[in-house]
């Protein structure tokens, strides 16, 4: 009669101590996510890549980023500015890089190399339906991208938008600024 108290005690014992473990546990868990999130930056306008994978944050969402080395620069549209995001809406151009940058309130507009992706690189091997052209106006607060085949055509539609005074910034200097100074093409508001 006396072992059925004995085991009742050793059974809330072991079930209270697994209540405490597990507490502990999700305390330690937490601990250990937070010191990975403090590690691994995700700020849309603070992190700068790391390894092989190189970015410059234009006007959130879109972003330029290369990957391996910085000779060719894609522009990435982020589903999630909070996070990284491994697989972004990129601007579906089969020219081989961004070269050129520049930002006017809410407008980005980047300017294409004229070289073409090898097609051997492109998926299924065809430029599908992929951009030729090599102009983009991008109105960030409408989410409208705009595409040009010349110069000329894309510097009026900047016009037509007020964007006279146009600074265009080679992509690679943007993210050696960023990257060692900090700086971006305008200054973004705090969140």
């Amino acid at each position: 009669m006396r072992s059925i108290p004995v085991w009742a005690m050793v059974l809330l014992g072991l079930t209270c101590g697994c209540s405490r473990i597990k507490s502990k546990y999700d305390e330690v868990k937490e601990c250990v996510k937070k010191e990975i999130n403090a590690a691994v930056r995700t700020d849309f306008y603070s992190d700068y890549g790391a390894w092989d994978f190189y970015r410059v944050p234009l006007i959130a969402p879109y972003e330029l980023t290369a990957i391996d080395d910085r000779n060719v620069w894609h522009c990435e549209r982020r589903r999630n500015t909070d996070k990284f995001d491994y697989y972004p809406n990129s601007l579906l151009s089969a020219r081989l890089s961004v070269e050129y940058a520049g930002i006017s309130d809410s407008i980005i507009y980047l300017s294409y190399t004229e070289e073409l992706t090898p097609v051997n690189k492109m998926p299924g091997h065809t430029y599908g339906n992929r951009e030729m052209r090599r102009y983009v106006i991008i109105d960030v607060s409408t989410d409208y991208i705009e595409w040009h085949e010349t110069k000329t055509e894309w510097l009026t539609a900047l016009g037509k938008r007020n964007i006279y005074n146009i600074e265009f910034h080679h992509v690679d200097s943007l993210y050696d600024d960023f990257a060692i100074n900090r700086r971006l093409l305008f200054n973004p508001s705090k969140r």
